[in-house]
């Protein structure tokens, strides 16, 4: 009983069919220099793990977190960005069907390819994904004391909902939550 529940409310959230989420690979310019964004695979999240600890010198995703989100096709997506054969960045999203938002759930970019426009593309990217799949918002947390990013966050078009407070399980820095609303004033689903 509980498992036909379970496919009812799958194929009728907001009226709606559950897609598989889907990226197609394909090349990319980010700054003059030729990317190839794709969906993450199981054999790049060792890598996905080896940025994280490259950025905050630990890595606060385990190889088994992003092997469980990897295997939820219906609400997560995962996307890669290589160069030269070798991912150097990675966005992870997750959509949130009742509330039709895509919730940015991790983004790294590996230090030497840092400042060179791969997260403005990938953040632009999950917005476009949000526009394409026609969900109503973006949503993200960012480090209060990561003021390069929130700055770049503000200037896609996200603001400030709220500060969580002891966020970060590593060293419990508070979170900045930002959303980016993608209906226009008026616009309603």
């Amino acid at each position: 009983m509980f498992e036909k529940f379970k496919s009812w409310c799958r194929v009728n959230i907001n009226g709606r069919k559950w897609p598989m989420l889907d990226f197609a690979r394909r090349v990319v310019m980010i700054k003059r220099h030729q990317y190839v964004i794709r969906m993450a695979a199981e054999q790049d999240i060792k890598t996905m793990v080896e940025i994280e600890r490259a950025i905050y010198g630990t890595a606060p995703w385990s190889y088994a977190a992003f092997q469980i989100e990897l295997r939820r096709p219906h609400d997560r997506l995962y996307l890669v960005i290589v160069d030269d054969g070798r991912v150097v960045g990675f966005i992870g999203m997750a959509v949130d069907w009742y509330r039709l938002d895509l919730h940015i759930t991790n983004i790294g970019v590996t230090p030497g390819y840092q400042h060179k426009g791969i997260g403005t593309y990938l953040i632009s990217t999950a917005l476009n994904y949000a526009r394409h799949t026609q969900l109503h918002s973006v949503s993200l947390e960012v480090r209060v004391h990561n003021l390069v990013a929130r700055k770049l966050y503000e200037q896609l078009g996200f603001r400030e909902r709220e500060i969580k407070h002891r966020y970060y399980l590593n060293n419990h820095e508070d979170a900045v939550d930002m959303e980016a609303d993608l209906l226009s004033k008026g616009e309603q689903r």
